[in-house]
């Protein structure tokens, strides 16, 4: 291959939307039936430096799908299109040597959408990750990892995504709870989108941190008490439960 295909340039928007994808979630994102083709392609954007790929060969490692992400030469056929900011697309010079705990955030927020995807049959799904936020200047500075609206009969629920990651001190927590409430009292969102304002969603690493943000909302929306704001929590072990999506968020609203 020479050029790059219309499938490929679909690949490359997709990594450019969410940084890091696996072979798997590529193939379910296109909609593909196909592995071999899924393959024949990455493995010729690869070998022209135009997608960089993340694959380990140590014991039980190799048995996971490789991970792609935006390499050099992806800039010079990524510059024109609409959906592309050109600042943002300086980022794939660093991509490649990314922690593990970024690309492990971005692969967790794909499979988000997959999963939301798949539960939402007779409804429509808009689903914004953070590049595509990045433009909203009336976002707060630490725009959340997805903006989601959710439209049904009579009315659009919409959401914002926060991803905890393992490690982040509580500290770091409270504050971007309390960032949440400073936001919703500034009026900036409601005023510049005419909605209400949206849910919060918080997917946790484990039991513990869950448990731990669930009594510190409750307690700060009680002394908040003007603070109409719901939030929504789970753990990554419930989110790959295969529940119906109903049953995975709990509404941080009583003490336990």
């Amino acid at each position: 291959m020479e050029k790059t295909t219309p499938k490929q340039l679909e690949i490359l928007l997709l990594l450019y939307r969410f940084r890091f994808l696996n072979r798997i979630q590529i193939q379910q994102l296109l909609n593909h039936k196909d592995p071999r083709r899924i393959n024949t392609w990455l493995k010729d954007l690869t070998e022209r430096n135009i997608t960089g790929r993340k694959y380990s060969k140590k014991l039980l490692d190799n048995t996971k799908p490789a991970i792609y992400c935006l390499s050099t030469k992806s800039r010079k056929i990524l510059l024109d299109e609409p959906s592309v900011q050109n600042e943002l697309l300086k980022r794939v010079y660093r991509d490649k040597t990314r922690s593990n705990r970024l690309i492990n955030h971005c692969v967790l927020l794909a499979n988000i959408y997959l999963y939301l995807f798949s539960q939402i049959k007779d409804q429509k799904l808009h689903f914004f990750t953070k590049t595509d936020l990045s433009s909203h200047y009336y976002l707060p500075y630490n725009h959340p990892d997805a903006y989601i609206a959710v439209e049904l009969k009579d009315e659009t629920k919409r959401y914002f995504l926060e991803i905890i990651d393992e490690g982040i001190p509580r500290f770091m927590l409270r504050s971007k709870i309390s960032q949440y409430i400073e936001y919703f009292e500034e009026n900036t969102w409601q005023e510049e989108t005419g909605h209400s304002f949206p849910s919060i969603l918080l997917l946790c690493p484990d039991e513990n941190i869950k448990t731990f943000l669930h009594k510190h909302i409750v307690q700060v929306l009680e002394e908040e008490s003007e603070a109409e704001i719901d939030f929504y929590l789970t753990t990554k072990e419930i989110l790959g439960s295969n529940q119906p999506e109903n049953d995975i968020w709990e509404k941080a609203e009583e003490e336990y």
